[in-house]
């Protein structure tokens, strides 16, 4: 008889702790709602994360330069405009430690799929695309020719719906007065979109809604799209802090 009385408020003790239906819903919605507030956490970290990573990447590509300028009379790489059969991923590539210092962690386009490792034979495979202002046949390809190398972006977060080369296009975003003989009309359509006001040559958003810039003296900078494309007629720029007219 004892034994039977102590299996049954056992038994009885069980069912007492036992969760209910409600219980574990209500548990389930707790942890459904932490998740919900902590994801978007922890995601953001991972992309502070990514962002630091791609300015490092940026700022060895900017030390290469540096070096290229200085053992060729303070030169630019060259890039794939207007000659498409080179590029300053192969010019500079002597002076970078690593090929993966081409691509931006957060850059998931498709062409990173391609066997062929950058930038030995596929040179368009970058995430970084060089202002075109800089290109070997424009005024400001050499290093002393930039008033205020500072104020100038010279590499930038490409836009991954961009077809696959390695520079873009500043000169044609908007109409200079006097006009800027580089300007097309044409090429306006291809690289800017009127409606929104903003390039589609850079990705504008991929780091918290800014990209990550590397300007011609070196430095290192995440930047918002208001912050780096305006217009002072009064000095003589148009393409923002991609315009090398500054002073």
């Amino acid at each position: 008889m004892k034994t039977h009385l102590s299996g049954t408020r056992c038994f009885r003790s069980l069912r007492q702790g036992a969760f209910t239906l409600v219980e574990l819903l209500v548990v389930i919605a707790i942890i459904a709602i932490l998740a919900a507030i902590l994801f978007p956490v922890f995601a953001r970290a991972r992309e502070n994360a990514r962002k630091t990573s791609c300015l490092s990447n940026l700022k060895q590509l900017g030390l290469g330069f540096m070096q290229y300028t200085q053992d060729y009379d303070e030169a630019f790489p060259l890039s794939s405009y207007p000659a498409t059969n080179i590029s300053w991923t192969l010019s500079a590539a002597p002076y970078i430690k690593s090929t993966q210092i081409f691509r931006c962690p957060s850059d998931t386009a498709g062409r990173w799929d391609s066997t062929v490792a950058p930038p030995t034979s596929n040179y368009y495979t970058t995430s970084y695309i060089m202002n075109a202002w800089f290109a070997g046949t424009q005024t400001y390809a050499k290093l002393s020719a930039v008033q205020a190398p500072s104020k100038v972006i010279i590499l930038v977060d490409a836009n991954t719906d961009v077809t696959q080369r390695d520079h873009f296009h500043p000169f044609n975003w908007t109409v200079e007065t006097p006009a800027n003989p580089l300007y097309s009309s044409y090429m306006h359509g291809i690289t800017f979109d009127d409606a929104t006001n903003a390039t589609k040559e850079i990705s504008l958003t991929r780091h918290l809604d800014s990209f990550n810039t590397l300007y011609a003296d070196g430095h290192v900078k995440s930047r918002r799209w208001s912050q780096a494309w305006y217009q002072n007629a009064s000095n003589g720029v148009w393409d923002g802090d991609f315009d090398p007219k500054q002073n």
